[in-house]
């Protein structure tokens, strides 16, 4: 019987910005393909999970991938297991859904930035805190941040194995190193990722060691809808009885959209102008050398209309 959880907290947990999950994925990144066909699978069947065979089967995949995409989904925040059986949840029908949903075949990057933030986050990924929500590091080795993963897991549940974190830090770098895009292009063999196509990492081999590139700027296949659903969570999970936030908090906060997608303030700034030509939210001078986004007491529903059009 599948371990019973809703996967990533509701809401805006506190501990959704902590490491405090370092294994689950079976050492498979999430493929191309495998968040559709599990809400398509999870529609058809809640009792998909009763039962490995039942998985395998009806998933068409091997017993340690099922585990994989049921991790996904769950980390992802498109997929919740109660009382034994498996519930996709509103992110996962307004971005997948056949019929209403925005993106049913995930094929467009936008829908990939908002999977990238709620597992950023909400979920709790040890490497993922470490990588995109504690170090401001454009570079760090591979070897340096397996063990700042090593230290998260002591803080957070006693310690776990070299090769745990070993593993759990690949996962992540085989998830958006966007060089080995060019490598399967090339027929070498890679391990493809939708994940790839954000150019969020870039690994290279430098001295024997392998760098670990995570650059701030402009990053062309954020859309302003994806921005949107960032902000709107942002905003309600810091700020909900506030109006405005400050462009700072938007650029350098914990969990804010600039640390998350890793944006400069030229680059922040331009989202947010783009969201106000399309929207009721409005940039401010807060009379101090600084700028607030400002809203009204719609501005959730503002927000809304922005990252889920039609929906």
């Amino acid at each position: 019987m599948a371990r019973e959880t809703t996967g990533v907290d509701s809401g805006w947990n506190p501990s959704g910005g902590h490491a405090r999950v370092f294994s689950g994925h079976e050492s498979f990144t999430c493929r191309y393909g495998w968040l559709p066909k599990l809400y398509e699978a999870v529609q058809h069947d809640e009792q998909l999970f009763a039962n490995d065979e039942r998985a395998i089967l009806t998933l068409g995949l091997g017993k340690n991938m099922v585990k994989a995409i049921r991790f996904w989904g769950q980390v992802f925040g498109l997929l919740a297991l109660q009382r034994g059986l498996a519930k996709n949840t509103e992110l996962a029908r307004r971005l997948l859904d056949a019929e209403v949903g925005l993106d049913p075949y995930l094929e467009d990057p936008g829908s990939l930035w908002r999977l990238h933030w709620m597992v950023t986050v909400h979920a709790g990924l040890g490497a993922w805190v470490s990588t995109f929500l504690e170090l401001q590091d454009a570079q760090i080795t591979r070897d340096r941040l397996i063990n700042v993963v090593r230290n998260r897991a002591v803080a957070a549940r006693g310690s776990v194995t070299q090769r745990t974190a070993t593993t759990h830090v690949d996962i992540l770098l085989r998830t958006y190193d966007w060089a080995r895009m060019d490598a399967a292009a090339a027929g070498e063999d890679a391990s493809g990722c939708p994940f790839q196509e954000l150019h969020l990492i870039e690994t290279s081999s430098v001295n024997a060691h392998t760098q670990v590139s995570v650059k701030r700027g402009p990053k062309p296949q954020l859309n302003v809808g994806a921005f949107a659903f960032a902000l709107n969570d942002y905003w309600q999970g810091t700020a909900a009885d506030s109006q405005s936030l400050s462009l700072r908090s938007l650029l350098v906060g914990r969990r804010s959209p600039g640390v998350v997608f890793r944006l400069d303030e030229g680059s922040l700034f331009a989202y947010l102008e783009e969201l106000c030509s399309v929207s009721d939210i409005q940039l401010r001078s807060d009379g101090a050398g600084g700028m607030d986004v400002v809203g009204d007491r719609h501005v959730q529903k503002h927000l809304e209309e922005v990252a889920w059009p039609g929906n």
